[in-house]
């Protein structure tokens, strides 16, 4: 519980679980905005496939990025640039390409988060918390993956689809 009083754990916490489950969203709920948009299925795993090599395409540039912008900074672009992404994707899902290149965009910026925030959180603790810090940040990731698709579900409800994806 002390871990919780360091501002940097809170924060980055919160940055993980979000970034987490906002991936766990998109693919839950990108599949019903491709169905209410008439998109088969083919073309929403293309969709999901783009994202998810755009996560690891970032993962791998980490180490060029972190020469130029702090981690800080970097979380703060991932979280702007995931959340902006997603609030323009509904509106321009039908298009393909713009989807594409949006999907792009946002799994970029959402692969980012996962390795920055463990190690800002092992930063922010003496070492012989850092196991104990890292066991806190799993634990909110697991109930960020339990609470966030509860509420975009409860969202999706009146707003369709496309209002999981805003909520993330």
């Amino acid at each position: 519980a002390h871990l919780l009083g360091i501002p940097t754990v809170k924060t980055n916490m919160l940055a993980s679980l979000a970034l987490l489950a906002t991936t766990d969203i998109i693919v839950a709920f990108l599949p019903l905005l491709g169905e209410e948009r008439g998109i088969a299925p083919i073309g929403i795993g293309v969709l999901l496939a783009i994202r998810a090599a755009a996560s690891i395409s970032s993962r791998l540039l980490l180490p060029v990025m972190l020469s130029r912008w702090s981690r800080t900074g970097l979380i703060t672009a991932s979280l702007a640039g995931a959340g902006t992404t997603l609030a323009v994707l509904p509106w321009v899902f039908s298009n393909p390409v713009p989807a594409a290149v949006l999907l792009a965009i946002v799994g970029f910026f959402l692969g980012l988060g996962q390795p920055i925030t463990m190690t800002l959180i092992t930063q922010a603790v003496p070492p012989e918390s850092r196991g104990a810090a890292l066991a806190l940040r799993l634990l909110g990731n697991r109930l960020g993956q339990v609470a966030w698709p509860i509420s975009a579900g409860l969202l999706a409800a009146p707003a369709g689809p496309g209002g999981a994806l805003w909520m993330s």
